[in-house]
């Protein structure tokens, strides 16, 4: 047998070991490549996570202390609180089928109920921009106008007072106190005539 030298081993060794590396490259690199896109999804995930918790988050700081099982505490709207026996009522010679009334009972809630969720999904969220805006000019003339305004008109009435109850007791209060003195010495007496 033939023994090689240690360099033409060497040589024939490198070779593949070039190509070895070269596929291992590739594999690492669809490796990692993999991962990557791996933890950009789970990234993404924990984005949108964290951006939907967030979004939660917000929406309950701004509403703490809002009651959303008791949604009208102070009873501003009962009068609209119709009940399916507030509207219909069979007298009792005159009942139908059980199952008919039973159902237009159903019927009813369902219909009520479905319908102004619907509608108020739809016209809940412009309605309450409207009324918003219509507040805040409200607050805001209440706050920069009429308050102000009111309070100018209470310093100016201040001035007002003290002008006109010095002129009522400089001229008026001796013109009554003299009339009053002067009418104290009169006497009545209650005399019957008899004719």
């Amino acid at each position: 047998m033939e023994t090689k030298s240690g360099k033409e081993q060497e040589t024939k060794d490198v070779p593949e070991k070039i190509e070895l590396t070269e596929k291992d490259k590739e594999d690492k690199d669809q490796n990692e490549s993999k991962k990557d896109k791996k933890k950009k999804e789970k990234k993404e995930k924990v984005k949108k996570e964290t951006t939907k918790r967030s979004l939660d988050a917000c929406a309950q700081n701004f509403t703490v202390g809002l009651n959303v099982l008791d949604r009208d505490e102070k009873r501003i709207n009962d009068h609209v609180n119709v009940q399916f026996e507030d509207i219909i009522g069979e007298p009792d010679p005159t009942h139908g089928f059980e199952f008919v009334w039973r159902l237009t009972y159903l019927l009813f809630n369902v219909t009520r109920f479905w319908v102004y969720r619907f509608i108020a999904a739809i016209l809940a969220i412009p309605f309450a921009f409207f009324w918003a805006i219509i507040f805040a000019f409200i607050n805001i003339g209440t706050i920069w106008c009429c308050t102000p305004s009111l309070r100018v008109f209470d310093l100016l009435l201040h001035y007002v007072h003290r002008v006109w109850s010095g002129l009522i007791r400089t001229v008026l209060d001796p013109f009554f106190n003299s009339a009053g003195l002067l009418f104290n010495n009169v006497r009545t007496r209650r005399e019957t005539i008899q004719v």
